[in-house]
């Protein structure tokens, strides 16, 4: 049975206990497919950092009845794509495809999610792949930056520290069977969300999806996640490399957390964009960074709020000084009427934007439903940003822009400018 959600949007629990979200898109001439399976980086065994993402890697090299070069032909041969990624809290599966290929599309995900064939010949030639994208990852002083200052963010040896792509040396020790156990362990039907967006029925969709993913035995046990900290203070990593990374890192929400729109509100004015008190007073008026901005980081039982910028090393004192003080100043002064009127504007652009493809309207449902998060329309979603007051924002600014528990880390060459930046409490 189909439950609907709102106009277009139709929700079903399968009997396998999967969750199936469908928007019919009457207009499109495409579908995009995708199935989220709640395991990410955050559920790798601690001896096995990198298993979620060599898994997702696997799962595209052969089932019990297709090969690698089948998959490739088939999706070849209705004109669509098909792709994955593995994050933290997710591995995600996808397909687009133009409207006549979805029964294709739906079949080939099932496929690879429920019946990967873990042929260990496959995992050799693989395995050299998922170690040149480490090295490729490791030679990007921008991506690995962020990685040392992930590990510095949460407490020591949360599973969230860790590396999505994992450790070369765990990499190079990977087995079929490790592999076949975590996916026993993790991908059943019921930890899976599977969402349907374009050209489709969903009647039809839900039928299809019935067939194709029939009730699993249950597995062991899912272990459960244990909620992580930040780890305030400051650190270093020192980098021969031209720029210097500079991040700060500040209390969030957790996905499901009542502020989350209020500080999304309150984010855009700090760093999310051109407009924002940091582009302008780091770029614009200083010329000091070409990269510079805020983001809110959510996962499903904390969250962060980071600010980063790549300055000269000359220059990082005076941007660590920048960015600290806007901090402040927002824990002083607030936000004015016309912050608030612009960064709700800004934002209500931003999700009607989004909505424009089938990918976009695929992704929010989806990573909405994952994280736990109530599916809203974006009529609502628009309404509740454009409902956000001032009380709302000092609120979450109260709860968030909080330099006594942030974690400032640089990455780059040793300058008087960060021994500065160390020095100071």
């Amino acid at each position: 049975m189909t439950d609907k959600l709102y106009e277009g949007v139709y929700g079903a629990t399968l009997e396998s206990g999967m969750r199936l979200l469908v928007e019919e898109v009457p207009t499109s001439r495409s579908v995009s497919v995708g199935i989220w399976v709640k395991v990410g980086s955050r559920d790798d065994p601690a001896p096995a950092s990198g298993l979620a993402h060599a898994l997702e890697h696997l799962l595209f090299k052969g089932t019990a009845s297709r090969d690698a070069l089948r998959i490739a032909q088939e999706i070849d041969a209705v004109g669509g794509h098909l792709n994955g990624a593995t994050g933290e809290e997710a591995t995600f599966l996808y397909a687009d495809v133009p409207s006549d290929g979805v029964e294709t599309a739906l079949d080939l995900l099932s496929d690879l999610v429920l019946h990967p064939a873990f042929d260990p010949a496959a995992l050799e030639k693989e395995r050299g792949v998922i170690l040149e994208e480490i090295r490729g990852f490791e030679d990007d002083p921008e991506q690995y930056a962020f990685e040392l200052f992930n590990a510095d963010l949460w407490e020591a040896g949360h599973p969230l520290s860790r590396s999505v792509l994992g450790e070369r040396s765990t990499i190079e020790r990977l087995t079929p069977d490790q592999a076949a156990a975590h996916h026993r362990l993790y991908y059943g039907p019921e930890n899976m969300v599977l969402v349907a967006c374009g050209a489709v029925d969903a009647r039809r969709v839900v039928e299809t999806a019935e067939r194709l993913f029939p009730p699993y035995p249950p597995s062991d046990g899912v272990p459960p996640r244990v909620a992580p900290r930040l780890s305030s203070g400051r650190a270093f990593h020192e980098r021969e490399t031209g720029q210097t990374h500079l991040y700060l890192g500040l209390p969030g929400a957790p996905a499901a957390d009542p502020d989350r729109i209020a500080l999304e509100v309150v984010n855009a004015v700090l760093g999310g964009g051109p407009s924002s008190r940091l582009f302008r007073l780091i770029r614009e008026d200083r010329g000091l960074a070409y990269a510079v901005l805020s983001t809110a980081t959510y996962y499903s039982d904390a969250g962060a709020w980071i600010v980063y910028a790549g300055v000269g090393p000359d220059h990082v004192g005076e941007v660590a000084e920048i960015a600290l003080q806007e901090v402040r100043r927002l824990a002083k002064d607030g936000l004015s009427l016309d912050d608030l009127a612009l960064a709700r504007a800004k934002l209500r652009g931003g999700l009607i934007l989004s909505l424009e493809s089938n990918p976009g309207r695929m992704v929010r449902l989806g990573s909405t439903a994952i994280a736990g998060r109530k599916i809203l329309s974006p009529d609502e979603l628009i309404t509740r940003v454009e409902r956000i007051t001032g009380e709302d924002t000092s609120r979450a600014i109260a709860r968030f822009a909080r330099l006594d528990a942030a974690r400032l880390s640089v990455v780059g060459p040793r300058t008087d400018g960060v021994e500065k930046v160390l020095a100071e409490s």
